[in-house]
């Protein structure tokens, strides 16, 4: 079984949009990752530029699900994120998550919530036994605030007693106006304390502290590392960091590593990325864990 656990957000033109504008707007992603497209323009024109770069990277509908056909993906994460009070960039919606997912029964939704809208919050629920959410993705640098916060613990209180997982960013950001640790995974640490019963995956294995990270998840049985956002191709590259994964991951912390995607971050398709973890040097036993067999019983497909 293949799960991409955070494939895409909604493919829809104006969804792709404004997650490009929201890396225009957070001063330092397209100024790191692609500097060209941002010399020698105001603000407003780089933004402009961005969107517009996003409607036309957004997939049809028969090209999203024709990628997932040819990787033979068994289940893909749909996802929305909420951080217009934070990042003031409007993104899509829950219901609009929950629309496109009803289009195959191999999509699985995740939803958004902002922990600076008491309403947003409070709708959870909402969106787990209306919408059919299956969980919830959120990055706590964009609401810059750590994960320890008290706006966020209302947010995690809810996912563990609805019994649905939180997908939380973790590692490194290059947002230029919040501390680049928000992600490291001492927070985790004391989430996974906190809230026992929550699972909680962090995405991007919290590269660059890979090996805090694959200590967290080891210490607490509540906790798992998605390895989305990275090229596995490079993860055998000396000094590259990803080491502790290979190594723990292929043994005591197998059942605890997942594959997502995030194709539309890394000009890609989802089957290339598979091919690639296919390629790395673990137990065939353990890559089809990491491929599905992870996910799958995380979010109870």
């Amino acid at each position: 079984m293949i799960v991409d656990a955070i494939s895409s957000f909604v493919p829809s033109p104006e969804a792709f949009a404004r997650a490009q504008q929201t890396l225009a707007r957070m001063d330092g992603y397209l100024e790191h990752f692609n500097p060209a497209s941002v010399a020698g323009k105001t603000r407003a024109q780089i933004e402009e530029e961005a969107m517009e770069a996003g409607r036309k990277m957004c997939p049809t509908d028969a090209e999203f699900f024709a990628m997932l056909d040819s990787a033979n993906v068994d289940k893909a994460v749909v996802y929305n994120e909420l951080y217009e009070k934070s990042v003031g960039v409007a993104t899509s919606s829950n219901e609009a998550v929950a629309e496109f997912v009803a289009k195959d029964p191999r999509l699985v939704g995740m939803g958004g919530v902002d922990p600076w809208d008491d309403a947003s919050v409070d709708d959870m629920e909402r969106s787990v036994r209306e919408l059919g959410m299956k969980g919830f993705v959120l990055s706590p640098f964009k609401q810059k605030l750590l994960p320890t916060e008290g706006r966020l613990s209302r947010v995690f209180a809810n996912c563990e007693r609805l019994g649905v997982p939180i997908l939380l960013h973790g590692g490194i950001n290059w947002w230029k106006v919040v501390p680049y640790d928000i992600g490291h995974p001492r927070y985790i640490d004391a989430m996974a304390n906190a809230f026992p019963k929550l699972k909680i995956v962090v995405l991007h294995a919290c590269w660059p502290w890979v090996a805090d990270g694959v200590m967290v998840a080891w210490r607490h049985p509540n906790v798992f590392l998605d390895i989305s956002a990275h090229r596995p191709k490079h993860f055998t590259a000396p000094s590259s960091g990803w080491e502790p994964l290979l190594y723990y991951g292929n043994r005591m912390l197998q059942d605890k590593v997942i594959f997502g995607s995030t194709w539309t971050l890394l000009g890609t398709t989802v089957g290339a990325l598979i091919d690639e973890v296919r390629s790395l040097p673990l137990k065939e036993a353990v890559i089809e864990k990491w491929l599905g067999g992870n996910a799958a019983r995380v979010f109870e497909l």
